[in-house]
């Protein structure tokens, strides 16, 4: 192995390893494939294992409760916990509907089934955040969390931070109000107080020209005595009718403190402008949300929370603690900080405070102007966040040898470059949720596609995500139910999830224990705990391939001055084409990471596209212009229409008139011009003309699927990843930009890997036929080299399924009387729990074993034999002949029994777990002192719907015949 190459692996092998007092080394890129990716995919990393957000609730809480919840962790695969002090939440009013899948759309459907739920108190002391207990409970937690092998993050609080910190660090607003006065005559009288905001993101001169002409119209006679209390920024006397802003008068040096303006104004009509900022008093249970603009306020914050407990931890305790979390932003708007307009000076050149009148939407002279200095406003409040909040949040972490991890791409992020904010810390993640009332659309579950396209433009392995968050189902979902939420992250670029959440009940014996609101809950205290290695090892697996090499795409999408928005989800339909991806790029990343080589447009860790898009008829910063004439002059092939003018204020007349040439250079608007820039065919047109096909492409899907994908590349092996996301079965033709390489099928449910036996090859492609099982997916490899003319003579990659046994009769069926199920019972055939005579059996909640004896000859034991379980609600573990042959949780319900079966007599123990409801809604019928659970969150009522439980069958088994 060459030097360079061994380095390049040992940084990549290196993730989430940090040395006390020294910037991290984690998240390298590789481009070279793992040497070991099979037996990795089999049994994955650490650096793909899941983690949990553990959310505690803000009571006191005892050690042996913290460390039963990370030696669990442990125990079930979970690779780290990032500690939320969040308290429980109260949010019921989700209960009121519930999600119902219709023509392949999640909808929501009105419901009296959750009628009266409520909410209890915690039997347990309340905290004060970042109190003297709350630190020592942190203290001990990371302390366990190193002896036990956790990787423990503690959060600072939701973006933007917050904590007891005083006012003056707290989010400001800038605010303004006007006077017109009569000049010619000295004026002596107080101004009004300042009380109009300002808009907290940019709109349109139309639209803010009537904002501000609604908010002048308020000014109305007397006025009381000041009461403001804030900050002043400025007064300003405009001229009526001004045409140019150096007319406009700074007359902040005559106004007193108590408002009150002395000033010889001459003669004609003045608009007098006071400009004031002052904080917001937007908070949490935390305390003020932090200026996100100001370092000094950062460092405020950190000191009393975060920076008080590293001071007070041992060497040991600092050991188990790898990082800090900053979530999603949810501190709203924010439009002034102290040091707002000596940084606008330095960004952009000029002084900010002439113009604070077209920032409240007043009209100076040049509307384009007025416009400029409107964008250059709020460029400036995303680029003071990226730097002095997430960037400065990275310099803190690292200095204390810690790792950085926030949701800094959003969502509520309107005001932010989330791309830029990315860049600025370690670990940079997005959230996903699964269908839930309160987020019923794609578009609003899926927030994780701006973070993916940050990682991949600024060279960062790992997109981490909240995940499986929700609010309204508790205790409802199986892994099933979670497949198909986690197969669509994964086609738009997460991963490695986190898993919303591991609520940490501070009891060890309450059943399913005291929970967080929100979120799927993931925890010891689940029914299906002792199965969740199954469900982690499929998120490994997934995350791990998905972690390979570099992601693959043809286009880059520049999102221009696109603040606030971006791509929270992949854009339906495809963009540039179905069959093509992309990834999405901030005026930063073009400017200081985009070059061409090649006639390809390359990032400096190997990231490649063939075209770069320019957005729709928007304004282009000079910055970007001059960057775009530099790539095109290097042979990049760029596509989009002419921009709509300069973004921002520029410069002298001479500076527009060049970049106005420049524009018409690249966008010649005489038919007889050369262009530069393709603006007359689509991304696809302009793909296909520089014989760039498809990436994936697929055909037979039926009416009621739908087929997702992501490629990756690791040197050369090429990693496709394809999920099926609807209930039908599928049988398709998948064809993919790859050749010469033999195709291998990899389960990542199973671990097992193959060579598909059917696939054929034509026109630099090969194509596979591949079946999907009720929301399926499967990973696609090319590693091996094979003649470009070779293919295969079978007609499919599956075999087919003949049932060579039914095991029917009578079944033994043991419960847990510990939770009211009788220990022993025999039953005539399969049923649902839930429609048995007993009280108990309907409202069990648990684990159940079934056990039967069945006999096979030994002709049908020569052959690959599969049981299927049938209906089965929820997860299953198959023994047979005491082999543990794993769990099921797919549909079908099927497991490969071949290496356990024997002639004549097979013991078979099939152990099922159901959810939690129906024990819950049983105990609402009862006295406090009769019921087996206990929580503080009563969803369900008595007369709740019982959800299916058990077995239901039927149970067969299958022999499995290789197609020819």
């Amino acid at each position: 192995m060459s030097p360079k190459k061994y380095l390049a692996v040992i940084a990549a092998v290196l993730i989430f390893n940090h040395t006390s007092a020294q910037k991290p080394v984690f998240n390298a890129t590789s481009t070279y494939p793992d040497a070991a990716m099979q037996s990795h995919f089999k049994t994955p990393p650490s650096n793909a294992r899941p983690w949990v957000f553990w959310m505690w609730l803000r009571v006191n809480t005892s050690e042996e409760a913290i460390t039963k919840d990370l030696e669990e962790m442990h125990a079930k695969g979970i690779e780290g916990a990032i500690l939320y002090e969040s308290g429980t939440g109260s949010e019921l009013s989700s209960t009121k509907a519930t999600m119902v899948l219709k023509n392949k759309k999640y909808v929501v459907v009105p419901t009296q089934d959750f009628k009266g739920a409520y909410m209890t108190e915690l039997p347990t002391q309340h905290l004060q955040p970042w109190d003297n207990r709350v630190r020592e409970l942190f203290r001990f937690a990371a302390k366990e969390a190193g002896r036990i092998g956790i990787k423990f993050v503690l959060s600072v609080g939701l973006a933007g931070t917050s904590g007891p910190i005083p006012a003056e660090f707290g989010q400001k607003r800038m605010l303004w109000s006007e006077k017109n006065i009569e000049g010619g005559a000295p004026i002596n009288e107080v101004l009004p107080e300042p009380s109009e905001t300002i808009s907290a993101t940019y709109l349109s001169p139309a639209v803010i020209g009537e904002d501000y002409r609604k908010k002048a119209a308020r000014e109305a006679g007397a006025l009381p005595p000041p009461k403001f209390i804030g900050h002043e920024i400025a007064v300003l006397a405009i001229p009526d009718g001004i045409s140019d802003v150096s007319k406009i008068i700074n007359l902040s040096d005559k106004m007193d403190s108590d408002g009150r303006l002395r000033w010889d104004a001459p003669a004609g009509k003045w608009k007098i402008m006071r400009f004031a900022y002052q904080p917001t008093m937007k908070g949490d249970v935390w305390g003020l949300f932090t200026d996100g603009m100001s370092a000094e306020a950062l460092d405020t914050t950190w000191s009393i929370t975060i920076g008080m407990v590293l001071k007070e931890m041992t060497p040991e305790e600092k050991k188990g603690l790898t990082g800090i979390e900053d979530d999603s932003w949810e501190s709203g708007e924010t439009t002034w900080t102290k040091l707002f307009a000596d940084e606008f000076k330095q960004q952009h050149n000029y002084d900010l405070v002439k113009w604070l009148p077209a920032i409240a939407g007043m009209t100076i002279g040049d509307t384009t102007q007025c416009a400029g200095a409107r964008r250059d406003y709020y460029r400036t409040i995303a680029d003071l966040i990226a730097k002095n909040h997430y960037g400065h949040l990275r310099e803190l972490a690292n200095k204390n040898g810690l790792i950085s991890y926030s949701e800094a791409s959003g969502p509520n992020s309107v005001q932010l470059d989330g791309m830029q904010n990315s860049r600025g810390v370690d670990m940079a993640m997005g959230e996903f949720w699964v269908p839930s009332v309160h987020r019923p659309a794609p578009d609003k579950r899926f927030l994780l596609r701006n973070t993916a396209s940050a990682n991949h433009i600024y060279g960062k392995k790992i997109t981490a995500c909240e995940a499986f968050t929700s609010v309204g189902p508790h205790w409802e979902e199986s892994f099933f139910d979670l497949k198909n939420t986690a197969d669509q992250a994964f086609c738009d670029g997460a991963n490695l999830d986190v898993f919303h959440n591991f609520s940490h009940s501070p009891s060890t014996t309450a059943k399913p224990g005291f929970v967080y609101f929100a979120g799927t809950h993931y925890s010891r205290n689940v029914t299906w705990w002792e199965q969740t290695p199954a469900f982690n090892a499929y998120i490994g697996r997934c995350s791990y391939m998905l972690q390979q090499g570099l992601f693959v795409a043809d286009a880059l999408y520049f999102q221009g001055d696109d603040i606030g928005h971006g791509e929270p989800m992949k854009t339906e339909p495809a963009i540039p084409a179905p069959g093509y991806d992309h990834d999405n790029c901030n005026l930063d990343a073009l400017l200081t990471r985009v070059s061409v080589k090649n006639g390809r447009f390359v990032l400096p860790d190997g990231m490649s596209y063939k075209i770069l898009i320019m957005p729709d008829h928007s304004k282009i910063a000079p910055e970007a212009l001059n960057k775009i004439a530099t790539l095109v002059g290097a042979g990049g092939t760029v596509v989009g229409p002419r921009p709509d003018g300069i973004a921002g204020l520029t410069g002298n007349t001479d500076q527009k008139a060049r970049l106005v040439r420049l524009i018409d250079k690249l966008w010649p608007t005489e038919k007889n011009g050369t262009p530069h820039v393709i603006a007359d065919k689509t991304p696809a047109e302009v793909l296909l003309s520089l014989h760039v096909s498809p990436d994936f492409e697929y055909s037979g899907l039926s009416k009621d699927g739908d087929i997702d994908w992501i490629h990756r590349k690791a040197g050369n092996v090429d990693i496709y990843f394809i999920a099926s996301r609807w209930e039908a079965k599928e049988k398709i033709n998948c064809t993919f930009r790859v050749s010469g390489k033999e195709p291998e099928i990899w389960d990542a449910v199973t671990g097992e890997t193959r060579p598909a036996t059917a696939f054929s090859q034509k026109n630099g492609c090969t194509t596979v036929p591949l079946e999907f099982d009720p929301r399926g997916s499967v990973f696609i490899v090319f590693r091996k080299p094979i003649s470009k003319t070779a293919k295969s003579h079978t007609r499919s990659n599956y075999p087919t399924l003949t049932t060579i046994a039914k095991i029917i009769g009578k079944w033994e069926l043991h419960f847990d009387p510990k939770w009211g199920g009788p220990a022993k019972m025999e039953i005539d055939s399969l049923m649902d729990w839930t429609k048995f005579a007993d009280f108990n059996i309907q409202h069990y909640s648990g684990t159940a074993v079934y056990y039967k004896s069945f006999n096979l000859d030994k002709a049908a034991t020569n052959k690959k034999l599969i049981l299927d379980l049938g209906e089965v609600h929820e997860e299953a573990v198959v023994k047979v002949n005491g082999i543990n042959l794993g769990v099921v949780w797919t549909k079908p319900a099927q497991i490969d029994i071949s290496r356990a079966i024997h002639p004549g007599e097979n013991k078979l123990e099939i152990t099922v777990v159901n959810l939690w409801p129906n024990r819950l809604i049983g105990d609402e019928g009862l006295p406090a002192d009769k019921r087996f659970t206990l929580t503080n969150m009563h969803k369900f009522n008595k007369d709740t719907p019982l959800y299916p439980s058990g077995l239901i069958g039927p149970v067969k088994v299958q022999s499995a015949n290789p197609q020819k």
